[in-house]
């Protein structure tokens, strides 16, 4: 079953490379998805130094799984489902999607763990050095 959705992408940086970040992840999501409209925002300041800008794109999938990865790898802001208006999922289909996000919160949840890991590591040998 195919369906189509409408994402919004948000970012945050320095206007040039934001701009050129956001076509980057189009550009991307081009080489896998089929996308019909897309359009990357204006940046607008927020503050001293950074600017903040969006993608907005429309893209279409095969089935509900590419979706779902799709949302996992790029993690919009806003998703619209534009079709279809309603659909059913067998219960293997479900287990697909379920599996897939387990997957990727486990692979982050190990990231997390090592990144504090190697903080508390160096926050330790800071603090023995200062003490010497």
């Amino acid at each position: 079953m195919k369906l189509k959705g409408r994402f919004v992408i948000e970012a945050m940086g320095i206007p040039d490379l934001l701009v050129k970040t956001l076509n980057g992840i189009a550009d991307s999501i081009k080489k896998t998805y089929t996308v019909s409209a897309m359009e990357v925002g204006n940046p607008e300041k927020t503050g001293d130094k950074f600017h903040t800008s969006f993608l907005e794109i429309t893209v279409e999938f095969k089935n509900i799984q590419s979706m779902v990865e799709f949302m996992m790898n790029y993690t919009p802001t806003f998703v619209e489902v534009l079709e279809p208006y309603k659909m059913e999922l067998t219960a293997g289909e479900l287990e697909e999607i379920a599996n897939s996000f387990m997957t990727k919160l486990h692979d982050y949840d190990k990231s997390l763990k090592s990144v504090a890991g190697v903080n508390k590591l160096l926050t330790r040998k800071l603090q023995e050095r200062n003490t010497k």
